[in-house]
Formats: structure tokens, C-alpha cells, sequence
């Protein structure tokens, strides 16, 4: 049996009794909101601590766990307890609302019947998705993992021919929220899509797809930028449709809209908020462009910037996509990151930071969002080609 002591495994507001669990070195998983599970790593594991209406759930993962809160502006967030997620040396974003964790068989389920502002992705230690669709159809486990995650990534049906253990970048659309008859979804989400994507140049003018965010750094500072693209709404099929987002809170009363929000997370052993030319801050910036170099000039005349004290979350209010005419019903756009660097280099085939989208949960629970592949993105160094398996390793 393994040694852990659950005074409460229920939080509700106003509870006067404190609780704590705390794991040992037993296995364990983690569900958090019914996302795909993550282990739980033996040591430190996780610890549950209430105290009143508020606490915290602290809970090292061998994957990455992105969280954020999703809430209308002015309205208060109903339960003050903070899931931190740990992953080494890792900065990864905290969030707030946890209602309810429960421990049973090995399972260590946060909200698991309850809703709640609180929303969070995962994604496994090499970055696999163990589904990316939230119906949980799984593909086929004897092929090589390249074969099996790369869809995972990707919501689009390949012509035949389309070999995913070395793929053909340029032929994978750009766009993952705007399928067409010649570049088909494998998966139609009809009320909302997001997604984060890698992107390069291919040529004057032109871009491809990646698999991985854009990195540079000129010695004292790391850039990395993401794709955005979002829709509420069925898809049109006419990318001539997106534009930049509603930063900054909801749509005006009585219109139709969904709110969304972007995290990151970091090696904190690589890259920081402290030092270099940015001084006591990193920079987060939204582009309407993608850029033709990664330099400290990225974020010169962007339409909307800020600073980075920690990972994006709490200093990036999120974004509105709805309706015309409050809001364009779907938006595409590139956010830019410049953090210093302040420690050694990762291994080539380990990532450095990671982007992440989140949509709010009334929209999840629609069936908004049933392409998760696309909900996490990872940056390596400017020289890496990704993960083990994106390399065939």
C-alpha cells in the first residue's frame, strides 16, 4: 500500500478544515478536466494542501501540463485553489479553480465532474499526444511512433502517397482552422477550432508548416514564434476571412463569441526573465506578420506587446473570436517571444520552450476544440529537428 494520509479529497467554498495528501513513489497518473493522463513523477509526486477557501495542488509530472484560467472579465474566480505544475527545471504557467481532486486506483483526477474556469492541456515527455481527438478513436500502434504522433499533430487528411515517417512539409496545410475540399480536415470541428502551429520561410514570400516553433538567438537572447489560428463557427473555407483578434476581454453584451487565451512555458535553465538587453523582463508580441528574421527588433511596431515576468498567463488577457461585426469569426496571427538566456544550451533533441492555446470551457463542453493535437507546440534549438521521433532516432 502506498503511504499517503486524505483528510479531504473534496474542496468546497469556505471549507474551514485544511486537507493534505501527498504522494510517495508509487505510480501514479494525473487527470486533470478529462485531458490525456500524464505520470506522475515518483519523487517528488504531488501534494494537496487547503486551508479555507484557498490552497494548493502541487504536482511534478514526468509530461508538461500548460493551465490557464478562462474567465469573463470582472467576475471573480469561485475557488482560489492553484494547481503548480512541475516538469524539472521547467517554468510552467499556474492556474487557479480547483474544485475537486480525488485519488483512486492510482488515479489522481482534478475536476473530474465539476465545471470550472480552470482549463489545461498535456502533452507526454517527448511530446506526444496520446490522442488527439476528444472522441479518444486511437490509430494504429504497431506503426512507428513518427507514423503515429505527426497526425496526432496535424488535423488534415493526406493524400495517398503522403509518407508522415518523412513528410513533405510544404504539402501540409498552413492553416489548420480553414480546411477545403483539397486540403480536407480529418476531423470537422464545427463550433470552435484552435490551434498553435510551427511555421518557416519557404522562399521570398512564401511559408510552409512545421512541426516545431521558430527559434533563433543572437547569444544573449531567444526568440521563438508561434502560428495562432482560431474560428467560432463552422469553417468557411476562405482564409481571406482572418484577421487580427480582439485582444483584451469579451465581446460586447448580446453578441456571439468564445473566449480564448495563450500560455508558454520554459526550460528556466536555458532561458529567463532576467538579463540581457530586455533587462528585468522578457517580451511577448503580437505580429500580423510573419517575420523575416528573429532579432531584438522582432517586436518593433507589433499592434500589441507586453512584458514577460514568468511564463505568458496572468500579463496576456486572452482574446475574443465571434461574430462580425464585434469580432471576426475566425482570426490568424503570430505571437512573437524574446526571453534571455541565462543558462547552457539543452541537448539538440530536447525542447527549450512551448506554446500553448486555450479555449474556455463552455465551448469544450459544445464540442468546441475536438482537435487537440494542434493545442501545444514545441521550440528547440535554431539547429534541432524536435523530438527523438520527429528525427527517426
Amino acid at each position: 500500500m502506498p503511504a499517503f494520509k486524505m483528510s479531504v479529497a473534496r474542496i468546497s467554498r469556505g471549507l474551514a478544515a485544511s486537507a493534505f495528501f501527498a504522494s510517495t513513489s508509487f505510480a501514479a497518473t494525473l487527470v486533470v478536466n478529462g485531458e490525456s493522463p500524464l505520470q506522475v513523477a515518483g519523487n517528488p509526486g504531488f501534494t494537496y494542501l487547503v486551508n479555507g477557501d484557498s490552497g494548493s495542488l502541487n504536482v511534478a509530472t514526468e509530461g508538461f501540463l500548460f493551465c490557464t484560467n478562462i474567465v469573463t472579465p470582472g467576475t471573480p474566480i469561485d475557488t482560489p485553489v492553484t494547481v503548480i505544475p512541475q516538469h524539472g527545471s521547467w517554468r510552467l504557467p499556474i492556474a487557479l479553480d480547483v474544485h475537486g481532486v480525488g485519488y483512486n486506483a492510482g488515479e489522481l483526477r482534478v475536476n473530474h465532474s465539476q465545471p470550472s474556469t480552470l482549463v489545461c492541456h498535456t502533452a507526454g515527455p517527448e511530446g506526444q499526444t496520446a490522442s488527439a481527438l476528444t472522441d479518444g478513436i486511437f490509430r494504429n500502434t504497431y506503426e512507428s511512433i513518427a507514423n503515429e504522433q505527426f497526425p496526432n499533430l496535424i488535423n488534415w487528411t493526406p493524400p495517398v502517397g503522403f509518407n508522415w515517417t518523412n513528410p513533405t512539409w510544404a504539402a501540409v496545410p498552413v492553416d489548420p482552422c480553414t480546411p477545403t475540399v483539397d486540403q480536407p480536415a480529418a476531423v470537422d470541428e464545427n463550433v470552435t477550432c484552435a490551434a498553435v502551429s510551427g511555421q518557416r520561410a519557404a522562399g521570398a514570400s512564401a511559408t510552409m508548416r512545421a512541426p516545431t516553433l521558430w527559434t533563433g538567438s543572437d547569444g544573449a537572447n531567444f526568440f521563438y514564434v508561434a502560428r495562432v489560428d482560431a474560428r467560432y463557427g463552422p469553417a468557411t473555407g476562405n482564409q481571406a476571412t482572418a484577421s487580427m483578434p480582439v485582444l483584451g476581454g469579451a465581446s460586447p453584451d448580446g453578441t456571439s463569441s468564445v473566449q480564448m487565451t495563450i500560455v508558454d512555458a520554459y526550460d528556466s535553465g536555458v532561458v529567463g526573465v532576467g538579463g540581457g538587453y530586455l533587462g528585468d523582463t522578457g517580451t511577448w508580441c503580437i505580429l500580423d506578420h510573419f517575420p523575416t528574421t528573429l532579432s531584438s527588433a522582432l517586436c518593433n511596431g507589433a499592434p500589441a506587446s507586453g512584458p514577460l515576468n514568468g511564463p505568458l498567463g496572468s500579463n496576456f488577457a486572452g482574446f475574443a473570436v465571434g461574430v462580425p461585426p464585434f469580432g471576426a469569426e475566425s482570426v490568424s496571427f503570430y505571437i512573437g517571444f524574446m526571453r534571455p538566456i541565462i543558462g547552457t544550451a539543452p541537448a539538440v533533441n530536447e525542447p527549450a520552450v512551448a506554446v500553448s492555446i486555450m479555449v474556455e470551457p463552455s465551448a469544450v463542453a459544445e464540442g468546441g476544440d475536438a482537435f487537440k493535437g494542434d493545442d501545444v507546440v514545441f521550440g528547440f534549438l535554431p539547429a534541432s529537428t524536435g523530438f527523438p521521433w520527429m528525427t527517426g532516432q
